[in-house]
């Protein structure tokens, strides 16, 4: 008897593969600031921090693509109504959502 699977196409240049990139240069980007920290040359505070920075712009940049592909994504499916912006969520360590 053969057996059916299917295969489940891979999301290349997708949102899944787009986020999965930028949480790996995230870490990566922090694991250079903590060894431009640890191996104490010329200059780490700045070389870490310079890493610390392009961890945040990456991760703002991340977010930025994620709205507008929301609001794409919105405009495609009702392209009568206004466009809606997508709540804010609170980050870890705040306790609610951020008042407007």
């Amino acid at each position: 008897m053969a057996s059916v699977t299917l295969e489940k196409p891979l999301d290349v240049g997708g949102p899944l593969s787009r986020r999965a990139a930028a949480l790996a240069n995230v870490r990566w980007f922090r694991a250079l600031a903590w060894r431009a920290l640890r191996d104490g040359g010329p200059r780490a505070e700045l070389r870490a921090a310079n890493a610390r920075a392009a961890a945040r712009i990456v991760l703002r940049q991340a977010k930025r693509d994620a709205l507008v592909a929301c609001l794409a994504r919105q405009a495609l499916e009702s392209p009568g109504e206004p466009l809606r912006r997508a709540p804010d969520r609170p980050s870890q360590g705040d306790t609610a959502a951020p008042s407007r």
